[in-house]
């Protein structure tokens, strides 16, 4: 992600706050949106839900009467977004399951541990962010960040469905067992995640096409 998109990834977060607008699923639109435009990686979706958690935090620091269901409806749309960002990564595993000469057993072993640890991002994000200052905001990012590892999350149960799915799947003729004894090392990186930015584009222009 370039450096003009990470600041209007952050800037659009921090006026979504302000605007009060429907903030759930603004903020969801803006993750997708800004993940539709390179390469679906893990380094890029951290810097993704980082920009928006800090934008949402500056927003609330300039609107001082918004209120800690404001920044919880951000932490929702995040994660909501997310749910859609592994829909997109097993829909790419897929594809590239059945695409052998394309996709090695190293890189569906790398795209399926980035897949296993979406919701770890999502949580160690939202726990940096939260750590650097504190004002008001940030305290309810810590509260928010206390519920949901309490209670769990939409991208976290949406993961363990999807995962326990592609075992089963790839089990029934025995590739499993290579992918998981792949090495990651010798994976070629961004493939696979580059095939998901895509589908993640189509999931976000039929969002939109609902939304009319």
């Amino acid at each position: 992600m370039s450096t003009e998109n990470t600041q209007n990834t952050k800037n659009t977060a921090r006026d979504t706050v302000i605007q009060g607008n429907n903030i759930k699923n603004e903020i969801r639109a803006i993750v997708v949106q800004a993940l539709t435009e390179g390469t679906m990686s893990p380094d890029v979706i951290k810097q993704t839900l980082s920009e928006v958690i800090e934008g949402a935090c500056e927003g609330a620091r300039i609107k001082p009467n918004v209120n800690a269901e404001a920044l919880k409806q951000v932490v929702t749309g995040i994660d909501v977004a997310l749910s859609q960002v592994a829909e997109a990564s097993k829909l790419a595993i897929e594809e590239a399951t059945g695409n052998i000469q394309a996709f090695s057993d190293h890189d569906l072993k790398q795209a399926m541990n980035d897949l296993q640890d979406l919701e770890s991002m999502f949580l160690d994000t939202l726990n940096e962010v939260a750590g650097n200052g504190k004002e008001t905001a940030h305290q309810t990012l810590r509260d928010l960040l206390n519920h949901i590892q309490s209670t769990g999350s939409s991208v976290g149960q949406s993961v363990n469905n999807i995962l326990s799915g592609l075992h089963r799947d790839l089990a029934k003729d025995g590739r499993l067992q290579n992918i998981q004894a792949a090495d990651i090392v010798k994976a070629t990186g961004a493939t696979i995640a580059t095939v998901a930015s895509g589908i993640l584009a189509g999931i976000a222009d039929s969002l939109k096409l609902e939304d009319q």
